[in-house]
């Protein structure tokens, strides 16, 4: 009972904190656990660009945001989540009564941005196919460290908190030391490059005061 409620006031709060990302993280965590159980399913959603050009299974573009390589890349991507994303959010809607649909629209650009030029760049490519919520996460961190370098995103019992600015890089060195311990596999920096740079963009258009803390 008292782990039960545990659980209940920890997402309560979390939704209550940012709405838009604990729905993202909740479609994350059913679409990846459905489909490392049905492998067809999993085979059915990644990022394929000659299955998105050719056969037109534009789906793909959305479904591989949903669909994690395994479990440890699952568990890696509803952490940043949930310390990344949600902040993102909850500073967003500090700023405005459209935070969460300011959250939702780097989400997004981030992953059409990744999606689309991985696309371009491989759609005669049979051998090449990319999945996992990296791509869109790494575009809403970066443009989180545009926003408020300085912000501390997460407080270790010792050592004291992590800054935003360094929460990219922590993350990309994770992604790294998991794709070591992997050997290769779905995920490919690549994307997670192209998502940063969707988020960075997207970031500057909806905030463009963000140029003059630069020029200051």
């Amino acid at each position: 009972m008292f782990i039960c409620l545990m659980a209940f006031t920890f997402f309560s709060e979390y939704y209550s904190k940012s709405p838009a990302t604990f729905v993202v993280s909740v479609l994350v965590m059913l679409f990846s656990v459905t489909a490392l159980v049905n492998k067809k399913l999993f085979f059915a959603c990644i990022l394929h660009p000659v299955s998105v050009v050719r056969d037109r299974q534009y789906y793909r573009i959305f479904t591989a945001d949903l669909v994690n390589a395994d479990v440890l890349h699952l568990m890696l991507n509803e952490f940043v989540l949930y310390v990344f994303c949600s902040d993102l959010e909850e500073t967003l809607r500090k700023s405005g009564g459209s935070g969460s649909l300011q959250f939702l629209v780097i989400y997004f650009c981030s992953l059409l941005f990744a999606a689309g030029i991985v696309i371009v760049r491989h759609y005669k490519d049979f051998n090449y196919s990319t999945t996992g919520t990296s791509g869109s996460i790494m575009g809403c961190m970066f443009g989180f460290m545009l926003l408020d370098p300085n912000y501390i995103v997460y407080n270790f019992t010792e050592g004291g908190g992590i800054k935003n600015i360094y929460g990219g890089l922590m993350y990309i060195l994770l992604l790294f030391a998991y794709q070591r311990k992997k050997g290769g596999g779905l995920i490919n920096h690549e994307y997670h490059f192209y998502g940063a740079l969707g988020g960075l963009i997207t970031t500057l258009t909806l905030h463009p005061e963000i140029f003059h803390g630069v020029r200051g």
